[in-house]
């Protein structure tokens, strides 16, 4: 059990941080027009708790998972049909639903066509800058396939990478990739060296001797993290102060990027010690644990579809309401539950299942 417990505990963050997702996107889009218009989620408590944590949350686990990946390709073959399936994977869910879009701005002449020229610039700057989190995955993806296999891993490489890119612009959601990019890293090297942090005494002392440590770890944890959030403002989110020093108060920015960084990752530690917790303290498979494990492994289809019922059905229909926190709780379980009936069809359909990012068994009706 204890074994079992340990292997879904992913999952189960992941679970967690696809509902914290879909709630974010419920209060800035399920709120009322003039809420949304007025970008008063920016200065909403709960979304910027939410905002603290959850996309590095994603983040780390999506680095924690490619270490598994890289390390069974062991030959160049094998290194080619992974990057491969890979950028297949991620860029088809991109390319696939900005084209479904485009049909149906042309279908239902929404779309004001100026040439050819305008209308292919528009398409690829759309898929470009559509579900930029998948393309964050992606580069990140990228970049340590090209330092693992061929710069060694090389600490200078990466520091010079990092100085860079407070250096290189923000647009085109650069800001967002640079600022996923440690994350990753961490949850990369992390799985990387999982064998020598295993031996070490204080893992050994949280994760292997029981909830009452972890407990301990949990309340201090959430100590620093609560104080961390506390300073947390509108100045904290990268889409709204980037990542760039050009331009700027060189001091005053690198304390933005230095805190949020801060405030991610010790929230993502408490929340890894909560479930953790809570995991161990289940005798039995809890039902509620395996709601988030089921969330969790259909994450990024319910991302997808959730981001889209949110935009055309959540928005449209609550334009008029006020902002309700219990309205946005509502929300984001009917929209979750959508999601998942959506996701559980389209996974099952050869060809459309690429669309919600089933990279195997595509049309199974397993697993």
């Amino acid at each position: 059990m204890e074994g079992r417990q340990r292997d879904v505990l992913p999952d189960v963050l992941k679970g967690f941080g696809i509902v914290m997702v879909v709630l974010g996107h419920c209060i800035q889009s399920g709120s009322g027009l003039a809420y949304l218009e007025n970008a008063c989620y920016f200065e909403d408590r709960w979304y910027q708790f939410i905002y603290s944590f959850h996309m590095p949350l994603f983040m780390i686990i999506s680095g924690y998972y490619a270490w598994n990946s890289v390390q069974r390709a062991a030959t160049p073959k094998d290194r080619k049909t992974m990057l491969r399936k890979k950028c297949i994977y991620l860029i088809t869910p991109n390319v696939g639903w900005k084209l479904i879009e485009f049909v149906y701005l042309f279908a239902t002449d929404s779309y004001i066509y100026w040439g050819f020229g305008v209308f292919l610039k528009d398409l690829v700057l759309g898929i470009l800058e559509n579900f930029w989190f998948l393309w964050a995955i992606l580069y990140a993806f990228l970049l340590v396939c090209l330092m693992h296999y061929r710069l060694r891993d090389s600490i200078w490489i990466y520091i010079l990478i990092f100085v860079a890119m407070f250096f290189t612009p923000d647009g085109m959601a650069l800001n967002a990739y640079k600022y996923m990019l440690p994350y990753y890293l961490i949850g990369f090297y992390g799985n990387k060296n999982k064998k020598r942090l295993s031996s070490a005494k204080l893992y050994q002392e949280i994760f292997q001797k029981g909830s009452l440590r972890t407990g301990v770890a949990v309340l201090v944890s959430g100590i620093v993290f609560l104080a961390l959030f506390s300073f947390f403002t509108a100045d904290s989110f990268i889409y709204l102060t980037g990542y760039k020093l050009i331009g700027k108060n060189y001091m005053v920015q690198l304390q933005i990027d230095l805190y949020r960084f801060l405030v991610g990752l010790c929230g993502i530690v408490f929340w890894i010690f909560v479930w953790k917790m809570l995991l161990d303290l289940c005798r039995k498979w809890d039902y509620r644990a395996r709601v988030l494990a089921y969330l969790g492994k259909r994450g990024l289809g319910i991302y997808i579809i959730s981001g889209i019922l949110v935009l055309h059905v959540v928005h449209p229909v609550t334009a008029d309401w006020e902002p309700r926190y219990g309205v946005n709780v509502a929300e984001t379980l009917l929209v979750l539950l959508a999601s998942a009936v959506i996701v559980e069809g389209m996974r099952r359909i050869r060809g459309i299942c690429r669309l919600v990012g089933e990279e195997r068994r595509c049309g199974s009706t397993r697993g």
